[in-house]
């Protein structure tokens, strides 16, 4: 079995361990939405954990030390482990089956056409910027952390949303 393959096991127990915790403390409903909602929960860890890997897999990246490189290297692999396992997984508790390899293509085209600003940020480095990136660098830090704050909030606001739905209302008189 392969390093890929074990890291991929991993990110699905973690992915099950959490969405069996909340398929117990949220809503006892038992239906198929109530288990994607709890399923989409639990992603929110893989999600910031894989983001966590792909920052400190840059970071190191951009120091020229050649133990921090070593480092490098099994961080390319653990993220590229996760990241294809968390698409994956995510595209699965997201959205419906029969359009699974639709969506698949579509996130993928969509990464090559955000790969495509690789050139312009280049050119604002060098010219606004003046050779100094950090303001880039912060922007897209905080971009990549918005996806699993954006999958948590929805989560929250659909909670509450069925525990005011499941609350009776007290009958005027």
């Amino acid at each position: 079995m392969s390093m890929k393959t074990e890291l991929c096991t991993l990110y699905t127990l973690i992915s099950i361990r959490h969405s069996t915790r909340f398929r117990m403390v949220g809503c006892s409903e038992g239906t198929a939405v109530s288990e994607r909602l709890a399923d989409m929960q639990s992603a929110v860890l893989s999600l910031t954990i894989t983001v966590t890997l792909s920052v400190t897999f840059t970071v190191c990246a951009a120091i020229p030390v050649l133990e921090v490189q070593y480092l490098t290297f099994i961080l390319q692999t653990v993220n590229r482990a996760f990241l294809y396992g968390g698409l994956h997984t995510y595209i699965v508790i997201t959205f419906p089956l029969c359009h699974y390899g639709k969506t698949l293509g579509m996130t993928l085209a969509l990464a090559a056409v955000v790969s495509l600003l690789q050139y312009p940020c280049f050119i604002l480095v060098n010219g606004p910027l003046q050779g100094n990136p950090l303001y880039l660098n912060i922007a897209l830090v905080t971009l990549s952390y918005d996806h699993p704050i954006n999958v948590y909030f929805y989560c929250r606001r659909e909670i509450r949303r069925r525990i005011l739905e499941a609350t009776p209302v007290p009958a005027q008189q």
